[in-house]
C-alpha cells in the first residue's frame, strides 16, 4: 500500500452535538400575596426568606402584627419549658420574664437600629425596618420553639442551675443568630453596602438580652421574690451561680410567740444559762 494514500476522513456523526445551556441565575421564587396569613408567614420564615422579605418591602402588607405575635408566642410556650426546671411559680413566671425582657429589648433597641441601618447606607423607612425586625424576632422563636423539646429533657432529668442556664443561653444564641441573618439579609436589599455598623448593632442588642436575664432573675431557680432588685451584670452573675444546684426557696420562719412564764433572775455575779438560749 502507498505510503502517500491519505487516511480515510471519519464519516461525521449524525448525531447533533449537545450543548450545555449557559449558566443561567436560578429563577426568581414566586412573590407572597399582597396579604399573608399567619400560615404563609410561618412557613417563608423557614423556607423562603427571600421571598419574605421582598414582601415586606411592599406597603399594606399587614405582616407586622402577625410577626410581632409569632414571636411572642414563640417566646412564652419556651418559656413554660424553661419554667418546668422549678416549677411551681416558674411555670407563669418564667415565660412572662422571657417574652417580656425580649420585647422590652427590642423595643429599647429599635431607634438605635435605625441610626446604624441608616449609617450602613440603608435606603429603609421606620415602618418597614419594624417589619424587618419583627419577622427576626419571630424567626428566632420558632427555632425557641424547635429547641423546646430538647430543653424539656434536661428540665426534667438534672438539678444544675449552672448547666441548665447555659443551655438556655445557648439556645437563645443560635436562634439569635438566624433572626439576625434575616434581618442583615432585609437591610441587604434595602441597599445596605456596610455591614459593619449592623455588626455593631447586633453585639448590642445581643448583650441588652443577655442582661435582661439576670436583670429578671429569677428565671431558672425559685426565690420568696419575684424580682432580685440586686444590681448585677450578667457575667459575674453566671459565674457565681455556675455551680449551684436548684433548691426550694427558704421558708419565712413564723414568729416564736412569747412565753409567759418569767424568767428567774440571776443572783449578782451567777450567770443564769436561760438568759443566753437562742
Amino acid at each position: 500500500m502507498n505510503e502517500d494514500t491519505p487516511a480515510p476522513t471519519p464519516a461525521p456523526d449524525p448525531t447533533p452535538a449537545k450543548h450545555l445551556p449557559p449558566n443561567e441565575p436560578p429563577p426568581l421564587e414566586p412573590p407572597l400575596a399582597e396579604k399573608p396569613d399567619l400560615r404563609t408567614l410561618f412557613e417563608s420564615l423557614l423556607r423562603r426568606p427571600a421571598a419574605l422579605v421582598a414582601c415586606l418591602a411592599q406597603p399594606g402588607h399587614s405582616a407586622t402584627p402577625k410577626l410581632v405575635a409569632l414571636s411572642v408566642v414563640s417566646a412564652l410556650v419556651f418559656g413554660v419549658v424553661v419554667g418546668t426546671f422549678a416549677m411551681h411559680e416558674q411555670l407563669w413566671a418564667a415565660p412572662l420574664k422571657i417574652a417580656g425582657g425580649l420585647a422590652v429589648a427590642t423595643l429599647i433597641c429599635f431607634p438605635s437600629l435605625y441610626i446604624f441601618a441608616s449609617l450602613g447606607g440603608a435606603r429603609i423607612s421606620a415602618g418597614h425596618l419594624a417589619a424587618c425586625l419583627a419577622g427576626a424576632m419571630a424567626l428566632a422563636g420558632l427555632l425557641l420553639l424547635g429547641f423546646a423539646p430538647a430543653v424539656w429533657i434536661f428540665t426534667q432529668s438534672t438539678d444544675s442551675l449552672g448547666f441548665m442556664g447555659f443551655l438556655a443561653l445557648a439556645t437563645w444564641g443560635i436562634s439569635l443568630a438566624f433572626g439576625l441573618g434575616f434581618l442583615n439579609r432585609a437591610l441587604r436589599a434595602s441597599n445596605a453596602t456596610r455591614g459593619g455598623p449592623f455588626a455593631i448593632w447586633a453585639v448590642i442588642f445581643a448583650l441588652v438580652t443577655l442582661q435582661m436575664s439576670t436583670s429578671l432573675r429569677p428565671i431558672l431557680g425559685r426565690s420568696n421574690e419575684l424580682f432580685t432588685t440586686e444590681k448585677r451584670f450578667f457575667l459575674q452573675h453566671w459565674t457565681e451561680t455556675a455551680g449551684e444546684f436548684l433548691e426550694a426557696p427558704e421558708e419565712t420562719p413564723e414568729e416564736t410567740p412569747k412565753s409567759t412564764t418569767q424568767t428567774p433572775e440571776s443572783d449578782e455575779g451567777v450567770t443564769n444559762p436561760y438568759l443566753n438560749k437562742r
